[in-house]
């Protein structure tokens, strides 16, 4: 059974268009930065179905992949009065996980799933669960997350059912979490190889889109490999003021990012701070601002929402990763890439951008 289906795995097995690696990072000067009118291929968010197969069971937990993959032997256990997830493959959950399972929304224990697991209707709140080894504490290699409230550290959930473009968010986050944990080994093996690293990465994007039935077609792929990825995105209020948006459009987004750059985030009460500002945001975008591009706006800032959600918990689920705490209360620049990704070329140049910066910048 194939591990992802929908939502965030935008994998590409096209072409790999990969240079002879060498021992320095190469400069991308020398590929063209075609501009092109035509706007961005964004999906309408009602398109991206949220569901990987069977693999379905007590419904959608996590939005990063949508739900538990069973390829990892998973078990749903009771501990005291709470569900509990037992892996059989501890290792391979704990990598693609690190130290937390995120909820990114609060999910209902039905009664029937209640009944059935001997515990008490409930609600697991939206937050980060920490990832332990098995409850019998012995060296088995399973790893076990118990929903209890206790061990809960509470986040804000993410979902904005308000605005339209909320699957682009969930979309994105998937396809870095699954392009990024699939693929470390090819994208270091190719050594800092720049233009190679960049087409591995949209190949592999492009792949998972298709695997989310959102197809990238040959041309738009083709258009992405012509784009430099190389940019200097700390430079926010530059990168957008390139975009092919209207003054309107770019006034209202660089308020937000203005915000958003204010902001910090070096904890949980901190980032469920910053999902309840920005979601507002898009909230008012959505129903109240006059929009020139709105799927584009609203996607855009769904992205930035998501995508800082994600990269604090991949620093603080997996510090020798993502650099711990302290580098997170900061945006760093794979989220602006993210962000103007989405716009250069949606959903497959801003997955494809993000996870490049993230490998370059480290």
């Amino acid at each position: 059974m194939k591990k992802h289906h929908v939502l965030l795995s935008i994998l590409a097995l096209t072409t790999l268009l990969i240079s002879i690696p060498s021992c320095t990072k190469n400069d991308l000067s020398d590929t063209p930065d075609i501009t092109v009118k035509d706007e961005p291929n964004i999906p309408e968010g009602n398109r991206v179905t949220i569901h990987f197969g069977t693999s379905t069971l007590r419904g959608c937990m996590y939005s990063f992949s949508n739900c538990i993959w069973i390829s990892w032997d998973k078990d749903v256990l009771k501990s005291n009065q709470s569900l509990a997830f037992q892996f059989g493959n501890g290792e391979a959950a704990s990598q693609y996980f690190g130290q937390y399972f995120p909820v990114t929304s609060d999910y209902v224990v039905t009664k029937e799933e209640a009944e059935a697991l001997g515990i008490e209707s409930q609600v697991i709140p939206a937050g980060f669960y920490p990832i332990r080894n098995a409850l019998s504490g012995l060296p088995t290699g399973k790893r076990t997350v118990v929903f209890s409230p206790d061990s809960c550290q509470p986040v804000a959930g993410l979902v904005n059912p308000n605005n339209p473009q909320d699957n682009i968010g969930q979309l994105h986050n998937l396809a870095v979490q699954v392009v990024l944990n699939d693929n470390r080994d090819a994208i270091e093996a190719l050594n800092g190889d720049r233009k190679a690293i960049q087409n591995l990465l949209l190949d592999k994007t492009a792949q998972f889109l298709a695997d989310a039935e959102l197809p990238v077609s040959a041309a738009e792929q083709q258009r992405a490999r012509s784009l430099n990825l190389n940019r200097d995105y700390s430079d926010y209020a530059a990168r957008l003021n390139e975009t092919r948006l209207t003054a309107n459009d770019k006034k209202l987004l660089l308020e937000i990012f203005d915000e958003a750059a204010a902001t910090p985030v070096g904890s949980p009460q901190e980032l469920s701070e910053f999902v309840k500002r920005i979601t507002d945001r898009e909230t008012y975008l959505a129903r109240q601002a006059k929009l020139d591009n709105p799927k584009v706006v609203l996607s855009m800032v769904s992205v930035l929402k998501y995508s800082r959600y994600y990269w604090y918990w991949k620093a603080v689920s997996s510090p020798e990763n993502g650099g711990g705490t302290s580098t997170a209360s900061i945006i760093p620049d794979w989220v602006w890439a993210d962000i103007i990704g989405m716009e250069l070329g949606g959903p497959l140049v801003s997955a494809a951008a993000s996870a490049y910066v993230y490998h370059d910048k480290k």
